[in-house]
């Protein structure tokens, strides 16, 4: 084992040089166990492929920036079941044994790759979108690097301790992974960027994340199986954490996603849109999903963001999949549309409530959609249900509900 420091193999951490090519021939060289080292320093680079039994540290002050440019990327092999041709920033295929650690930065440079002039269909009439309302929307995409710091069948990988800025697309991506830790990290993206999910998981397990700070334009963690239709995602401790999201502060299952055996405690959700969304889908489920001490804020934000404002979305219409054995215990909300609990011929069951507080606040913000069901992606359009009081706390159609020991 060594310690390399990286101005000592040919980096110069001006700013300005691209170090891609410098920076691969240390990785490609190291030996097992490795760590190699980033002093105080700027770092600019493209893809960089990362290899097993080696550690990545940043120092205080070292910040690894990605290239503004998108030519210098490439695609890593790795064909993505919704985003297609994986292209990342920092990428590991069948490696085990990797950490990246310190106290420095990475820089994503994902502003670089959007158009700020242009965003997604509003959803509302433009005739009254106030200009906050549009400040609020997603914007308009160019190209991107889709997976920018991305796992695919590895294991024993931790991140920890450093600070992550400006995703254009999913954060940290782990797909087909086991045994992951990340601790004491900070990610801070842009709240109109679309996709730049904090976490990711897909068919992976064994998945802990604690003592983080996630301010996302998308979900702050999410579990799926999108990278493998016939994978599994298990077995995950999300606790001690801040999170913050234009989208679902906390995700669990998507379309064909089986999703199950997942402990969230000790969470506070601040200015999110919805703090937790349990989705399923054809063929799908998510089970064995609890969730205790849980303090969130949510609030309706403009544009094409999937949510309005909902303190939980459990949502199983339209789809032969399963939500089952979900809980909630001592969680509070402060919320601007109702929780919703939505499924048919019983597919969503065991779901309980105990010691839980909803406190319903009308938002000055978007009039446009209170009262209204978002269950994006599974029903594309806003839903007006049957009416109730703007103060009701849930919604529950075709569900098996217990609220403090009592059937709703």
């Amino acid at each position: 084992m060594a310690i390399l420091n990286v101005k000592d193999y040919g980096l110069v951490g001006d700013g300005v040089t691209l170090e891609t090519e410098a920076l691969q021939r240390l990785i490609n060289n190291a030996s097992k166990g490795d760590e190699i080292v980033f002093p105080k320093g700027y770092y600019v680079t493209g893809t960089i492929a990362l290899k097993g039994d080696l550690t990545l540290r940043l120092e205080k002050g070292a910040e690894l920036v990605g290239s503004r440019n998108i030519e210098h990327y490439y695609d890593c092999g790795f064909y993505h079941l919704e985003m297609k041709q994986t292209v990342s920033l920092i990428y590991a295929l069948d490696c085990d044994n990797i950490r990246i650690t310190g106290e420095g930065k990475i820089q994503m440079s994902g502003d670089a790759f959007f158009d700020f002039d242009a965003y997604c269909p509003p959803f509302v009439d433009e005739s009254t979108m106030t200009k906050e309302y549009a400040e609020q929307m997603v914007i308009g995409l160019v190209k991107r690097p889709t997976q920018p710091i991305f796992f695919n069948n590895c294991k024993n990988i931790t991140i920890d301790g450093i600070k992550i800025f400006n995703s254009p697309c999913w954060t940290l991506v782990f797909s087909n992974c086991e045994n992951i830790l990340v601790e004491n990290i900070y990610v801070d993206n842009h709240n109109r960027i679309g996709n730049n999910d904090g976490v990711h998981c897909t068919a992976s397990r064994n998945i802990i994340v604690r003592n983080s700070t996630f301010l996302c334009g998308d979900d702050c963690f999410a579990a799926t199986c999108i990278t493998n239709e016939n994978g599994i995602c298990e077995n995950m401790e999300i606790y001690d954490c801040l999170m913050s999201s234009r989208s679902a502060a906390i995700r669990f299952g998507h379309l064909y996603s089986k999703v199950r055996n997942i402990t969230v405690r000790d969470i506070k959700i601040i200015r999110s849109n919805r703090a937790i969304a349990i989705f399923t889908g054809d063929e799908g489920c998510v089970e064995n999903a609890h969730f205790e001490n849980i303090i969130s804020d949510t609030k309706i934000y403009g544009g094409w963001w999937w949510g309005k404002g909902e303190p939980i979305v459990i949502c199983a219409k339209d789809v032969n999949g399963e939500i089952k054995n979900v809980s909630f215990k001592n969680c509070h909300f402060t919320h601007e549309n109702p929780a919703i609990i939505v499924g048919e011929n019983e597919n969503v069951k065991g779901v309980s409530l105990e010691g839980c507080t909803f406190k319903a606040e009308r938002g000055s913000t978007h009039p446009y959609f209170v009262g209204k069901m978002d269950l994006q992606p599974n029903v594309p359009d806003l839903i007006e249900p049957a009416p109730f009081e703007f103060g009701d706390s849930i919604y529950v159609d075709s569900a098996e509900v217990t609220v403090d020991g009592e059937r709703v």
